[in-house]
Order: C-alpha cells, then structure tokens, then sequence
C-alpha cells in the first residue's frame, strides 16, 4: 500500500491532513515508467492525470514542419494531464513522455474528481497548483514577447535553477540542464542559437559550463530571481 508519508513529501499535497491523503491513496496507482515511454498523445482521450514522484517527463506539441514544441518539463511534485480531470470529453491536448525513469502516481480523473468534492482541501490544493501553472506560462508568453533569445536563455536557466538548483559553498547554484535542442525546443529557438547564447554567458562570467552541469554566479542564494519575469541580460 502506498506510504502517506511519501504522499505527504510532495509538495501537491504537503499541507493535506491525514484523512485527506489517505482519501487520494485510495484512488492512486503507483507505476514505474523508463525513459522515452509515452504516457499519451495528442488527440488522445483522458481519463486520468499523473504526478511525477520520480524522475521527469516533458510535455510537447508537434509543428506543422515537424518541429518538436516542448511546453514544459516536469519533475518531481508536479502533476501532468491535469485538464482530464475537469473535461474528460475533450482530447488530450499535447503528447506527455519520460525522459527519465521516472515513477508516477496515476490517479483516476472521475475518482479523483469524487474526493475533491468531499475534500475542500484536496480541491484548494488542486487549485493553487492549476492557478501556478497559468502563472508560469503568463511569464513564458511575456519572455517570448519581450526578450531576445540571450535573454531568454538566461532567463530559463534563472528558473531552472529556482526549481532545480542546488547551492554551493560559494552561494552559486548548481543546475543540471537540459540538452541544447531541448532549451531551444522550450524557447523557441534553435539548438546553435542556445549553444551561442551559453557560450556568451559563460564568457561573461555569469555561468561556468560542466558538460551537462551549469553553474550560475548571479543569482540570490534561495536560488529565485528577484522580478522573474523582467526583460534584461542579468542574470
């Protein structure tokens, strides 16, 4: 059975009472997934939402020209497919896949639907999560607007660091970034215009390059950026 203690170390459902999560262990499935298993397609239908407990996956569409789209890139406490859960009629509106091993809890959108409705607190979290997400991809519109893509770039791994980063002794962030195509993918760009733009960071000395490690030296200690959304070329 699964563990409400590993429930309650996701940040989803870090402030549910006991009760609470143990209402959603009795709609969850724990499964393992191994990199590059595709959780749905685009187009599909949905009955269901995931949330990352190990691992990562990445959420994409698919251009006119063949160009891979990336919306976002999960990890661990966030969730995916969560619109199943409020429109069951509608398809799927991207195609979600591993691209780590990862470990998902799968939950039953109607089930998961039946809980909330008797749990306002399970539902306010749910809340708090979709209102986030409309937040983030507010952010991302307004840097695909406003900034050049040096900036964007930086700004991307500005928020990477915030989610992901690990901090060192000297107060600088340790980051393990995504492949170049991928950065491009997210940003709408291309791979060697994200490869010029993290060489020029580099160069300025805002961040050092580690194969795939990134360290960055302009940003606070808590790993957040002052104005996340600010156009600019500070990091």
């Amino acid at each position: 059975m699964l563990d409400l203690e590993l429930l309650r170390r996701v940040g989803f459902f870090s402030a549910l009472e006991a009760k609470d999560l143990a209402a959603i262990r009795d709609v969850a499935e724990v499964r393992a997934f191994p990199k590059g298993k595709l959780l749905f397609c685009e187009g599909d239908r949905g009955d269901s939402f995931y949330l990352v407990l190990k691992g990562k996956v990445k959420a994409t569409l698919l251009a006119e020209d063949g160009r891979e789209v990336i919306l976002s890139l999960l990890g661990p406490g966030e969730i995916v497919g969560e619109m199943a859960l409020f429109d069951a009629e509608e398809r799927r509106s991207a195609t979600v896949e591993t691209i780590e091993d990862s470990e998902l809890l799968v939950l039953s959108g109607q089930a998961f639907l039946d809980v909330m409705a008797a749990r306002p607190g399970i539902a306010m979290s749910v809340i708090a999560t979709l209102a986030q997400r409309l937040r983030e991809t507010s952010c991302r519109i307004r840097n695909l607007i406003f900034l050049d893509t040096y900036s964007r770039v930086g700004r991307y791994l500005v928020e990477l660091a915030r989610k992901q980063g690990r901090e060192l002794a000297d107060g600088s962030l340790l980051v393990l970034r995504p492949t170049h195509q991928e950065i491009a993918n997210y940003i709408g760009t291309t791979r060697e215009t994200v490869s010029r733009s993290m060489h020029e960071l580099q160069a300025q000395g805002l961040i050092k390059i580690v194969g795939r490690r990134v360290i960055l030296y302009r940003v606070n200690a808590s790993g957040a950026s002052p104005r996340p959304c600010t156009a600019g070329r500070r990091l």
